[in-house]
């Protein structure tokens, strides 16, 4: 048997050495997840196996190449769903979980039936969340990547066997029906900002950057909402903190009741806003 305590501590200099910002923090995350159990039970614990302890030193060595700890062991936690995560998509954050939070208290106040598209779907963080929780309404979940795609159909068919799950762009995609509900985490960073090494060299740049400016992509989506929503439909869009009066121009043509939401840092993270009646212009 292995000492815990010992093995963390070897794991934390390691982990220190390759210049991973919270060490301490990453070593109890990965060996909890190789046990299978919280970091307070890790904390309880005092010897794992000899094999349990080599899983353990793999992980090390990969969180010292800066690859993230979902796709490290291949879950991300996302409200109340455990989603399979890997190279090709997006790692689900927790900012996210606000939207999801907007959206279902909408739902839940608003008369059945229900259809509800999520564009630019990745890992299906928003779409399955939706459909776990509120299981009448009816979800369609677009993505056009295909290593995305691999991962939204792998957690559809483990989560939510009855989300729809469709392969397009943003661009040219319509439904014969309109609907309900539309929601959007698209690309919004610009081609400029720096970003973290293990987000950098990682995640996906077609899943994180919006353009020269961030708006480019971000707009996209917008005129698809405007496309697929009813009258009096809505509309919720993740952005940056610093985008949420630019979201708000993009939205002022098709939409009316924009309201701007705040995280509990109180930074605008997502807005929100009514199909208006105008026709979209083709």
């Amino acid at each position: 048997m292995i000492e815990i305590k010992q093995l963390l501590l070897e794991a934390e200099a390691i982990l220190t050495g390759a210049k991973i910002e919270n060490p301490k923090l990453d070593a109890q995350l990965l060996l909890s997840e190789v046990l299978q159990i919280s970091r307070a039970e890790l904390l309880l614990k005092s010897e794992i196996s000899a094999e349990q302890a080599t899983i353990f030193n793999t992980f090390v060595r990969q969180r010292c190449e800066h690859l993230p700890i979902q796709y490290i062991t291949g879950f991300a936690y996302f409200r109340y769903l455990t989603l399979r995560v890997g190279e090709g998509v997006l790692i689900p954050r927790p900012e996210t979980e606000g939207l999801v939070s907007g959206v279902i208290e909408k739902i839940n106040a608003a008369d059945r039936p229900i259809a509800l598209v999520d564009l630019g779907s990745g890992s299906g963080a928003i779409a399955l969340s939706v459909a776990y929780e509120i299981p009448d309404v009816k979800v369609t979940a677009v993505e056009n990547s295909e290593a995305a795609l691999t991962w939204l159909r792998k957690n559809v068919d483990l989560i939510a066997p009855q989300v729809e799950v469709i392969s397009a762009d943003v661009n040219n995609f319509a439904l014969a029906e309109k609907v309900d509900f539309v929601t959007a985490n698209p690309p919004y960073l610009p081609e400029a900002e720096i970003l973290p090494k293990e987000v950098a060299e990682h995640e996906p740049a077609v899943a994180l950057r919006g353009g020269v400016s961030g708006m480019e992509i971000p707009s996209q989506f917008i005129s698809c909402a405007a496309r697929l929503l009813k009258n009096g439909g809505y509309f919720a869009i993740e952005h940056s903190e610093d985008q949420a009066e630019l979201i708000k121009i993009a939205l002022s043509d098709y939409f009316t009741e924009v309201t701007i939401h705040y995280d509990l840092a109180d930074r605008p993270r997502w807005t929100s806003a009514t199909r208006n009646g105008l026709e979209v212009s083709k």
